[in-house]
């Protein structure tokens, strides 16, 4: 029987929920060869050893210009390779997950070499190609619906250049294009983007809640601190066990999640990688995600671009060459058996909620207040590690969408957000909720913010590193908004804390029945700053506490 897509965010099949626990695929001889080399009994001997580990999913990648070495020719020989290799997935009893445009894979970049410089998103031509080359493709994939779990647009289209040099709206169109283009030959087809944390921290065009036709969202994280937007001390830091699955929950906010892509790249410290995958995997899960895919079933030796230039591909194997699971490795596999009992998260009652502003996305967004999902993305993770630091759960709330009731304190950490956003919270906290607002935009402190604050903006300060006492020590801030701290004065509001020259920096205000507790700085980035040193950095968990001991 088929797999469905249930409205709960999971994976269903045969009336039973079926959650996708396996890897990511090339053979160790071929790499990025695959489709030239074909090594048939490798291939299929590797199916074998995922479904001896008790995985159950394996997502594979076709490399564009193999199947279309000429615009509109499409080549028969892979194209039967393609149909053979589903057939082996079905009898192996492994679900097949097709990825259909290799652009951006382990560091190199494959286009057709008919490309000839149009960008692949923006240019007519391109998009025609790439929507034409999708129903070709999914015309053979649809005879073997019952085992195919979904179809992925492509791998990590988003890190490609030509996704951040196109308009995003060309790129949300290539994105509705290319799905009904799949459908058109495989109308059942549940579709998945192939994207990674670039959803979250940059705005290439690829935006959650902007992926048109796509019935779930990806996402992809290694624990490799220059590949973030924010730093941590290794694998052994909770900071890193916490990436990935904030990524994940914020994706979740949006629609069902897959956790598509994850591994340790540096797989020879056993437990250097035990301890980040027995505290990263089960968050994810508690973050939403309805499954999980390993990089990769084995290392990579062949002997081609990228691999040549990228060479850590030839360590990131799951297995051995003996089809043993690696030292450090071993809970990836007692995670993916618990699973199938493992009850479904359920949101907290109790979570706070983190805020992700209505306009989060920066490029052509005229409506966009100021946010940058470079810092942005950066704020949120780092506010999330901290409340989680101090026991609380969490959740996202969105700008966009009405406050479920049910959330009774929310952190803005820095997030720039409109005068509806803030009659909004407004109404909220009037109800009863307890807002924690860091970082709050001077410029836009209207009338809707002042009734928010219990405060005014009486002049614009010079832009210098201040000090203050507040919580119980001693805190130095050198980031505000638009480098502009506003001076504010209160109305109703009472004040916390002032800083060295005197001036508010932290208030309070009762409004209705609810309360909001606003720190001028941009808290979450004094915070990120130091992400890199532990006790620099988990002491600002005291600040969080102070301001939501300040909010009830």
């Amino acid at each position: 029987m088929a797999f469905q897509l249930g409205n709960d965010g999971y994976f269903a099949r045969d009336g039973k929920r079926f959650i996708p626990v396996g890897v990511n695929y090339w053979p160790a001889s071929a790499g990025v060869e695959l489709w030239q080399r074909w090594p048939e009994d490798e291939i299929r001997h590797d199916l074998a050893v995922i479904h001896s580990l008790g995985l159950n999913t394996i997502r594979f990648f076709l490399r564009w210009q193999d199947f279309e070495p000429r615009p509109g020719e499409y080549e028969p020989v892979m194209l039967g390779r393609l149909r053979d290799l589903l057939a082996w997935c079905r009898d192996a009893g492994v679900a097949a997950h097709p990825s259909l445009i290799v652009g951006f894979m382990s560091g190199g970049v494959f286009w057709p070499q008919w490309r000839q410089g149009r960008n692949a998103f923006a240019d007519q031509f391109m998009v025609q190609r790439a929507a034409e080359f999708a129903a070709a493709v999914s015309r053979i994939i649809a005879p073997f619906h019952d085992n195919v779990l979904a179809i992925d647009q492509g791998n990590e289209l988003c890190c490609l250049a030509d996704s951040s040099a196109a308009p995003p709206a060309a790129v949300i169109d290539w994105c509705r294009r290319f799905n009904q283009a799949i459908r058109s030959t495989y109308p059942q087809a549940i579709i998945i983007s192939g994207n990674e944390q670039n959803q979250v921290i940059n705005d290439t065009g690829w935006r959650l809640g902007q992926q048109p036709g796509c019935d779930l969202y990806s996402m992809h994280g290694y624990p490799v601190p220059r590949w973030h937007s924010i730093g941590f001390d290794g694998m052994t830091d909770p900071l890193a066990w916490s990436i990935l699955p904030l990524y994940t929950q914020v994706a979740r906010a949006f629609g069902p999640v897959f956790v598509q892509e994850f591994g340790t790249i540096a797989t020879f410290g056993r437990d250097q990688q035990d301890q980040y995958l027995r505290g990263m995997l089960p968050a994810a899960w508690e973050a939403g995600g309805n499954g999980f895919l390993w990089w990769c079933l084995r290392d990579v030796t062949a002997d081609v671009h990228p691999y040549t230039k990228n060479n850590f591909e030839s360590t990131l194997g799951l297995v051995d060459a003996h089809d043993r699971v690696k030292p450090g490795l071993e809970y990836f596999i007692e995670f993916a058996r618990s699973l199938a009992d493992r009850p479904a998260p359920l949101p907290a009652s109790d979570a706070i909620g983190i805020y992700f502003p209505c306009n989060y996305y920066n490029r052509d967004n005229l409506l966009n207040p100021g946010n940058d999902p470079r810092s942005a993305g950066r704020w949120l993770v780092i506010c999330n590690y901290l409340l989680r630091k101090l026991g609380h759960r969490t959740r996202i709330v969105r700008g966009d969408q009405p406050i479920d009731p049910s959330v009774r304190a929310i952190v803005n950490p820095g997030m720039f957000i409109d005068a509806r956003e803030a009659a909004a919270l407004a109404s909220w906290v009037e109800a009863g909720g307890r807002l924690i607002w860091h970082g709050i935009d001077p410029v836009n402190w209207g009338h809707a913010f002042m009734r928010l604050t219990g405060a005014a903006v009486v002049d614009y300060r010079a832009c210098r590193s201040v000090t203050l006492d507040a919580f119980g020590g001693r805190w130095s801030f050198d980031h505000f908004p638009r480098s502009m701290p506003p001076e504010a004065e209160p109305r109703s509001a009472i004040v916390l804390a002032r800083d060295d020259r005197g001036l508010p920096m932290v208030l309070k205000n009762q409004h209705g029945r609810g309360c909001v507790v606003t720190a001028l700085p941009t808290v979450e980035e004094a915070a990120a700053r130091v992400a890199e040193e532990p006790p620099a950095r988990d002491r600002w968990a005291d600040w969080y506490a102070g301001m939501l001991a300040a909010a009830r």
